[in-house]
């Protein structure tokens, strides 16, 4: 199974551009041969977080959308008319006023999967609602899948359950915040450098390794174009995606802060 990871700059709100932009890169994953392109946390609906001054809940209910939905529709056109499922993060619409934040597969027969991240972070919690205990594989092909959305990669019990439950690959969508007080550095470089010896080791390299799966990591790609641009927000996405196979072996990685098209071939699965 070839697989295509996006990391992808989608913007608050800008519904129509993000899906052009993830049919332009599903384009170009179908070229390469991919059967699976997966694009980061947000990706539809961009980020909507409680350090952006202007992002407002009541325009993010308004946006959001049911699954099946009008962007779901969309996906599944791409995934139909290029050959491939999708895996796109989106804002689910249900019964509260607020929405989920979810991740959903899509091939071309519609809705393959939904999972909704289990807990929203500090940052979220103004815009989304929990996800419960609510989680599963499912299969592509002969292939098991789980997913686990951004911080819920903290919890080796989310792990454990989608393993014990049959996953062989866990794909792991981000919007990945590196926090100022960790003091990860000053530049972009020296970001990348941290999310590489820390966020990335721990959430995806040691999985691999500790759960014999493959770790497919993707990434934001961080709204800013400058390092040191709107210095009051409080974190910095790297734009980091990855594989690793079974034993924590890296099998690919873009160098990040850029979008990117990054593809890995996985073998042995069943």
């Amino acid at each position: 199974m070839r697989i295509g990871l996006v990391t992808l700059c989608s913007r608050r709100g800008q519904v129509d551009a993000n899906l052009q932009k993830i049919e332009t890169f599903t384009q170009q994953a179908s070229t390469a041969g991919c059967d699976l392109v997966l694009f980061p946390e947000f990706s539809v609906h961009g980020p909507w977080v409680t350090y952006d001054a202007d992002a407002d809940p009541a325009e993010l209910e308004r946006l959001s959308e049911p699954i099946p939905g009008r962007a779901t529709r969309r996906l599944t056109r791409m995934a139909k008319s290029h050959g491939l499922a999708i895996g796109a993060g989106i804002a689910e619409r249900g019964l509260a006023p607020k929405p989920f934040n979810a991740y959903v597969m899509v091939d071309a027969n519609g809705v393959r999967h939904v999972q909704r991240k289990l807990q929203p972070t500090t940052s979220e919690m103004d815009f989304y609602r929990g996800g419960g205990d609510d989680m599963a594989p499912f299969r592509l092909g002969q292939t098991s899948i789980g997913v686990t959305i951004c911080a819920d990669n903290e919890s080796s019990a989310i792990h454990d359950t989608l393993v014990g439950l049959g996953a062989r690959v866990i794909v792991q969508p981000h919007f990945d915040c590196i926090k100022d007080f960790q003091n990860a550095g000053a530049s972009w470089d020296q970001i990348l450098d941290f999310n590489r010896r820390d966020t990335l080791k721990r959430r995806a390299r040691d999985l691999a390794q500790r759960l014999g799966v493959f770790a497919l990591y993707v990434d934001a790609k961080d709204p800013r174009a400058n390092f040191h641009e709107r210095p009051r927000w409080p974190h910095r996405v790297t734009g980091r995606s990855a594989a690793f196979a079974p034993g924590g072996r890296l099998l690919a990685a873009n160098p990040g802060n850029h979008e990117s098209l990054l593809t890995v071939d996985i073998e042995g699965l069943a």
